[in-house]
């Protein structure tokens, strides 16, 4: 099934995508139960929101796609980092860039969403406790996370606000080891690949988090990049697009 989330109210409301159409229903499908509400709108009519605005965490593969490792040793074991949810926007949201944040690259990633509580699970088991699957770009400032003036740690250069666009919709009946990965900065391509590359599936890095860290209903794994990512700069834009999931399209400013 296809999910979306769109413009209502004060908090928005989701709704279940068929064709041209949206069924709206009652609240979040994301580790609850909902019904129809009964009122339907033209996709082209509503303005689409980032599917799921407040994880409780985030959670980021890096180095997870050999493409991406650049001279450095391929990890041994998945290897996340914290992104925060006031890094979340939707799609057509503006990514708002710190005068002083330098180089900044966007990095195209299949986000999966819990559904359900998990801890300590098996590889074989992960992914029945992932609700969906959705877009995302973990913009990253790469002179904030390394370099001779970097920060000790990643806090700005992965979570600084709007560095977190996702969307357009979350789709529940994905191989996430099985879908093409595109990221285009002005139009042009700058990342191309297949989730099959990934170094830890899905699957794998689910089970080894979960040893640690307990995942709860709408916290989100982001399973990492892939490639030389891309630079972006106010006056552009960024696209995102997964097979089955959809285009993410960004625009870039300046953050006053």
């Amino acid at each position: 099934m296809k999910f979306v989330r769109f413009a209502k109210g004060d908090d928005g409301a989701y709704g279940i995508v068929d064709g041209d159409t949206v069924k709206e229903i009652s609240n979040s499908p994301i580790g609850q139960d909902y019904s129809e509400t009964g009122d339907t709108h033209r996709l082209d009519d509503i303005k689409i929101l980032a599917p799921n605005p407040k994880p409780g965490k985030m959670l980021c593969l890096a180095l997870n796609y050999g493409s991406h490792l650049l001279g450095a040793d391929a990890p041994t074991r998945p290897e996340p980092f914290y992104k925060n949810s006031n890094a979340i926007i939707g799609p057509g949201d503006p990514i708002r860039l710190q005068p002083d944040a330098g180089l900044v690259v966007c990095e195209s990633e299949l986000v999966a969403i819990f559904g359900k509580r998990a801890s300590n699970v098996s590889e074989d088991e992960a992914l029945d406790y992932i609700f969906g699957y959705t877009a995302g770009n973990d913009v990253s400032g790469r002179e904030w996370q390394s370099g001779p003036n970097a920060d000790k740690q990643w806090w700005r250069a992965k979570s600084a606000d709007t560095y977190g666009p996702t969307g357009p919709f979350i789709v529940t009946d994905i191989d996430p080891q099985n879908v093409s990965i595109r990221g285009l900065v002005n139009g042009v391509e700058g990342q191309k690949c297949h989730s099959s590359e990934m170094i830890f599936s899905t699957a794998e890095a689910i089970s080894f988090l979960s040893r640690y860290v307990t995942f709860e209903p709408g916290d989100m794994l982001w399973t990492g990049t892939s490639g030389t990512t891309p630079p972006i700069n106010p006056g552009g834009d960024v696209t995102v697009e997964i097979d089955k999931i959809g285009v993410l399209h960004n625009p870039v400013e300046l953050a006053q």
